[in-house]
């Protein structure tokens, strides 16, 4: 009777030695987190009505959008921590900016990985 190889568990990988690693745990949980942060149906929504104005403060993304504010200015930390979008402050306004060029590294990175 043949036997099944047993099954490698996560835990298998935590204790080995980094040089035995096959990936850099810390990259890959920031490479999901960008991923999931440009993935998502409402942040994908903030960043369009962000790219329709070219600049905008969360008042205006969360009248738009008809969210609570509370709502879009959490989905926008999570969007700048991926470095999606930009901000710049004008007295106590903070205006949001896409940062396209990222998104396009970004974009060229995913294109990598696939192919």
């Amino acid at each position: 009777m043949d036997t099944l190889p047993m099954e490698i568990q996560v835990s298998d990988f935590e204790n080995m030695p980094n040089e035995f690693m096959l990936y850099n745990a810390d990259q890959t949980k920031k490479a999901a987190a960008i991923l999931r942060a440009m993935n998502h149906k409402l942040r994908r929504s903030i960043l369009s009505v962000i790219d329709k104005s070219g600049s905008t403060n969360v008042t205006s993304i969360y009248k738009q959008l008809n969210i609570e504010q509370s709502v879009a200015s959490q989905h926008l930390a999570i969007l700048r921590r991926a470095k999606i979008v930009s901000t710049t402050r004008t007295g106590k306004q903070i205006l949001y900016t896409i940062n396209h060029e990222r998104i396009a590294h970004y974009m060229i990175k995913v294109k990598e990985m696939l192919s």
